[in-house]
């Protein structure tokens, strides 16, 4: 016998189900994230400190930056895998792990502007701004399974905008 409350303990059991396998997802997500992101950063200088932000979001911060380099950050923002609603939202409009890159160079850069993103040749890269104050670049990335190299590619594309002597 089929009724209203055996529907709705139901939808809320698949709910929980699907809440405790996106924690999980997450979790596996931001620790190959992390180890991705500690690679890459090494260029860009060295004691690391991350900060969490609930399950979902981390910084990791640079103390000791190399030049070009006066500050170096990176946000990441996990996709809601623990949400279904968000989650199909996020990809209906294209949205992926999302890391954000902040950097204040030594010196200011010598043009200020808004490259394409295309323009630049990083898969995923969606936003970048070069400005005169700080921070002196920001650059966002949609990071897809797969598709981890371009934390490494921004990293790089930033220290070559820096104007890194070799």
């Amino acid at each position: 016998m089929f009724t209203v409350q055996y529907f709705a303990f139901g939808v809320a059991l698949l709910l929980f189900a699907w809440y405790m396998a996106g924690l999980y997802l997450n979790r596996a997500r931001s620790q190959q994230l992390l180890g991705v992101i500690r690679e890459a950063i090494r260029q860009a200088g060295t004691r690391t400190t991350v900060k969490w932000f609930g399950r979902s979001a981390f910084q990791v911060d640079v103390g000791e930056p190399a030049h070009p380099f006066a500050a170096f950050r990176l946000l990441c923002l996990l996709e809601p895998r623990d949400f279904p609603l968000a989650q199909l939202w996020n990809r209906l409009r294209g949205r992926k792990d999302q890391v954000m890159i902040q950097v204040d160079f030594v010196r200011a850069p010598a043009e200020p502007g808004q490259p394409a993103p295309g323009s630049l040749g990083i898969q995923g890269l969606t936003g970048a701004v070069i400005r005169a104050e700080r921070p002196h670049l920001q650059l966002t990335l949609q990071v897809g399974r797969g598709g981890e190299q371009a934390i490494a590619e921004a990293i790089t594309l930033a220290t070559r905008l820096g104007g890194r002597r070799s």
